[in-house]
């Protein structure tokens, strides 16, 4: 498996006109090996501490979108991208490749794992000098990281990516103990189209879970079988906020409604802006768990579609 990483130390003044380019700097050498190697990946770490939820969705919505974007152009449409902060488990990563800014130090105790570490010149190019009233406004978003003891969240996590990761991430920023994560059950998908290539219950599970210990090793994750709106928001009290995508905010509704009805406190709703985005709005999803499947069927010559 080829396992390339890319370290951003000023996430706040970084150029995100120009993502594309910085992930061509440190792709394009590896395009071959990444076509010849089905598991490879592609990690971005983010050193700066990021306070506040809102200013973490726009950062992730930018860069899965824009390094997306030079992937696809590149005909590696399914190739894993990570987004990690700081706390990231670094036991649990090696690259191949690692590329840092010039001038940036990676020093013994940052505990990267790797075998050949690379500068990426000419750090200006990447860098746009914030005006004091961007950064203001990013001051005053709300400061919400581990403001919540218990949070969930919920979905089908078929062929996790970009979008789930975005959810994922957010939710577990936002939590300091424990996230309870329900995952639809099989029985739910049979309508899905191209059905024969979604991923079973343990697949999605293990996927999710994967991400998560990697991204935040101190949060206690419970994955728990999703049969209905509700799952477990509808019978656990101690969670406190539930996190949406804006496709399913209604549900997030109607989880406060029979909450509010079994007499248990109502849920802080967090609406992440990805899943089911708007182009207007900056964030296009370019790869959806159909768009994987039915890339996988066309690959593989099974398509079965409903």
């Amino acid at each position: 498996m080829v396992r390339v990483g890319v370290v951003i130390s000023d996430v706040y003044n970084l150029n995100y006109k120009k993502i594309t380019k910085l992930a061509a700097a440190c792709l394009a050498n590896h395009i071959d090996e990444f076509k010849q190697d089905n598991n490879g990946q592609f990690d971005v770490i983010l050193r700066d501490k990021i306070q506040s939820s809102h200013h973490l969705d726009d950062i992730l919505g930018t860069l899965y979108n824009s390094i997306r974007e030079y992937l696809i152009s590149e005909k590696l449409d399914l190739l894993p991208i990570n987004i990690f902060l700081g706390n990231f488990n670094r036991e649990l990563i090696h690259w191949d490749f690692l590329y840092v800014m010039e001038g940036d130090l990676i020093r013994d105790n940052d505990g990267f794992q790797y075998d050949t570490i690379r500068n990426i010149n000419d750090p200006k190019e990447w860098i746009e000098i914030r005006k004091p009233d961007e950064l203001a406004a990013i001051e005053n978003f709300k400061k919400d990281h581990n403001l919540h003891k218990v949070s969930a969240l919920g979905g089908t996590f078929d062929h996790l990516h970009d979008g789930h990761k975005i959810l994922l991430t957010v939710a577990a920023f936002l939590t300091s103990e424990r996230l309870i994560i329900g995952l639809t059950v099989e029985e739910l998908l049979v309508s899905k189209k191209y059905k024969d290539i979604v991923q079973d219950f343990d697949t999605r599970r293990e996927n999710v879970v994967s991400f998560l210990n990697t991204f935040k090793p101190s949060l206690k994750i419970e994955i728990i079988p999703l049969k209905d709106v509700c799952g477990p928001t509808g019978t656990v009290p101690e969670i406190e906020c539930l996190v949406v995508s804006r496709e399913t905010v209604k549900g997030g509704q109607i989880v406060n409604k029979t909450r509010k009805e079994r007499g248990m406190s109502q849920l802080d709703l967090y609406v992440v802006n990805v899943l089911g985005g708007k182009e207007e709005d900056g964030w296009k999803e370019k790869m959806s768990s159909t768009d994987i499947r039915k890339l996988i069927s066309s690959r593989e010559g099974t398509s079965t579609q409903i």
